[in-house]
């Protein structure tokens, strides 16, 4: 007995639409996973290479003439969320820096700022979290309060609150020394 779905008009047979999952892990870290229609998944997985700076492995793997359009266009390379896209990956709220740096740690701290500000959202970011990214980042587990305290002085950085529920904010200032070494980092992407 064979298994059709009406859709559009069309008879389709449901095991040539039955959902597809892909998953797989790049030699530097990178991780990519997608379920759905094949189109879908190749939107997607195009999206990520672009994101990560790297072109289609290889071309889609069957060209469809389905009428659902992509979801997920590729951002043009200009826009200023696509750089901090092409910076950082966010995973549980976490973001981490995806080129290796040897920047110094406020720097790094200044640039996760920025990103949860942009990716986020987020004008605030907790000591919490911020503390987690810096260590997926690579920076060493120093107090926060004394790794910034220089950028809280030169009024790059703002504190308020204290212990666990301290959240740390960019000034105007600082979002703006975190946008000149994000223009550096993206450079070599």
């Amino acid at each position: 007995m064979e298994n059709f779905l009406e859709w559009g008009g069309k008879r389709m047979n449901n095991e040539e639409n039955k959902p597809l999952k892909i998953r797989f892990r790049l030699p530097n870290g990178e991780e990519f996973e997608a379920e759905g229609p094949q189109d879908f998944i190749e939107t997607q997985r195009n999206y990520f290479l672009t994101l990560i700076g790297r072109a289609a492995i290889r071309p889609p793997l069957q060209q469809s003439n389905s009428p659902i359009s992509p979801t997920l266009p590729t951002p043009p390379p200009h826009t200023e969320i696509y750089r901090w896209e092409r910076l950082f990956k966010e995973e549980e709220h976490t973001l981490t820096l995806r080129p290796k740096t040897k920047l110094p740690p406020q720097d790094i701290a200044l640039l996760v700022l920025a990103a949860a500000r942009v990716l986020l959202n987020r004008p605030a970011y907790s000591a919490l979290e911020l503390a987690h990214s810096l260590k997926t980042c690579g920076v060493a587990g120093n107090r926060l309060d004394r790794l910034l305290a220089g950028e809280i002085q030169a009024g790059r950085i703002l504190a308020q609150g204290a212990k666990r529920s301290r959240t740390y904010q960019l000034t105007d200032e600082g979002f703006a020394r975190a946008f000149v070494l994000s223009e550096k980092l993206a450079q070599p992407i």
